[in-house]
């Protein structure tokens, strides 16, 4: 089964190419879907069942990854434990949807949804070319990310404050130190704080190590910033044009 190998000669990945660009297609029409039909699930039971498909999904998505990896023989802790910062924002989204905790969702719009849209542009896929496994489960679980942002803003109607950019960003900072002393305890890269990818990634353009680490600080606030202003004026926006709906 070529598809489920950790060492395979099947398809390579094509970045955008049809499999990459449908990806895009896919996600661009499920979050238009749930903005259409936001009213229909609002406090109702398909809404109790997407508070549950999101999270489930979620889990054995990872689930699934570390069978594959124990299968294939390639599991190791310096590089298996769910400790990525994708690992991470969909955790924090499992926690938003079972809890409601604002914290979490508030992680999981800022880190979440900008890793994971920049990381859908740039995958790290090496030669996992659809349909492998490694393909699937790669963007299903960035994308449903965005998904589940979209469903938190456009169907609970979760809420940013301007105080949520410095929230997340001191969270972000006191993950990075954890996974850092774990790093040095299992010899890994997890969050690639200890070595820039080996792909061509946008960290190319933020400087050698360490200082790669210092500018993300910095890019990481302007990103959150410029993503509060886009969430204020696209909902002063919508209430707006709700208000002279009903003149």
């Amino acid at each position: 089964m070529w598809w489920w190998e950790f060492s395979h000669n099947g398809p390579s990945f094509t970045w955008m190419g049809p499999a990459h660009l449908m990806v895009f297609i896919t996600l661009a029409v499920l979050c238009v879907l749930l903005i259409t039909f936001r009213r229909r699930l609002r406090h109702t039971k398909a809404d109790l069942f997407m508070r549950i498909f999101f999270p489930t999904v979620f889990l054995l998505g990872e689930l699934s990854f570390q069978i594959f990896l124990i299968t294939n023989g390639a599991w190791d802790v310096s590089h298996s434990l769910p400790l990525q910062l994708s690992s991470f924002v969909w955790m924090t989204a499992v926690l938003s949807f079972l809890t409601s905790g604002r914290i979490w969702f508030e992680i999981t719009f800022f880190a979440g949804a900008s890793s994971a849209l920049l990381t859908l542009i740039t995958p790290d896929l090496a030669d996992y070319g659809f349909p492998h496994y490694r393909f699937f489960h790669f963007f299903l679980t960035h994308g449903l990310v965005i998904a589940a942002v979209c469903y938190m803003i456009v169907v609970e109607k979760r809420e940013l404050y301007f105080s949520s950019i410095f929230r997340t960003w001191g969270v972000l900072n006191l993950y990075l130190v954890l996974v850092g002393f774990v790093n040095l305890l299992t010899g890994g890269n997890y969050m690639y704080i200890m070595e820039k990818p080996v792909q061509a990634t946008p960290f190319d353009w933020l400087g050698p190590w360490p200082y790669y680490l210092l500018s993300l600080e910095a890019v990481a606030l302007a990103v959150f910033f410029g993503m509060y202003y886009v969430y204020k004026k696209t909902i002063i926006s919508c209430r707006s044009f709700r208000t002279k709906q009903k003149r």
